[in-house]
């Protein structure tokens, strides 16, 4: 499996936010979104079941790049997580489907949609333990408040989480987007690690 990085952290966004975990980085995009925060170009190959010694939280967040670039593996390390008893959770662009045998074994699925790409909305909505998580901000894969205002009837609002664009820890387009989540109706989430200037 290619590895980018592995590191303890508390998860600083979206419907686990503040719990203590492992954080799998793996490299590879099938997306190419200007100013990406995540290194995909350096990588190590670890087998998934080394990677089971290096997870020291009883919660592992597989993420990317795009993790289901590497299927095969992404659902190894699935079956041997599970296996072991590690609370799964994946963040993934939606673009690639899961399937639902291994979905089922994780806790929690983050779809961040990045506007411009194709998402099977259907499929992901239809899965209890999916939750959908708009970017909003200026960026032509992020998704502006009309955009969103449009799409909040298409996804059940206790699964659908507005988080605002940004590095700055100050979050300038907080404001606006928690603005947004109340007037739809569905969640905000801030970027704990990004205030706290942490990773």
């Amino acid at each position: 499996m290619r590895i980018s990085e592995i590191f303890q952290s508390i998860q600083g966004e979206g419907p686990a936010m503040g719990r203590p975990a492992t954080f799998i980085r793996l490299a590879g995009c099938n997306l190419d979104c200007e100013g990406c925060d995540t290194q995909l170009k350096s990588w190590k190959e670890v087998p998934c079941i080394a990677l089971l010694d290096r997870i020291e939280s009883r919660r592992a967040v597989i993420t990317g790049g795009e993790p289901t670039q590497q299927i095969e593996e992404l659902l190894e390390l699935i079956d041997l997580s599970s296996e072991k008893g590690i609370e799964i959770h994946i963040e993934t662009n939606g673009t690639n489907q899961i399937p639902d045998v291994s979905l089922r074994k994780v806790h929690c699925a983050v779809v961040s949609p990045k506007r411009g790409s194709y998402v099977d909305f259907g499929f992901w909505a239809s899965k209890e333990n999916v939750h959908f998580k708009f970017v909003m901000g200026p960026a032509d894969w992020c998704w502006p408040p009309e955009i969103l205002e449009a799409q909040a009837h298409l996804i059940p609002h206790d699964k659908f989480w507005i988080m605002p664009l940004g590095r700055d820890p100050n979050l300038p387009l907080a404001r606006e987007a928690w603005d947004l989540a109340i007037r739809l109706g569905v969640n905000y989430s801030d970027r704990l690690h990004i205030r706290l200037m942490k990773r």
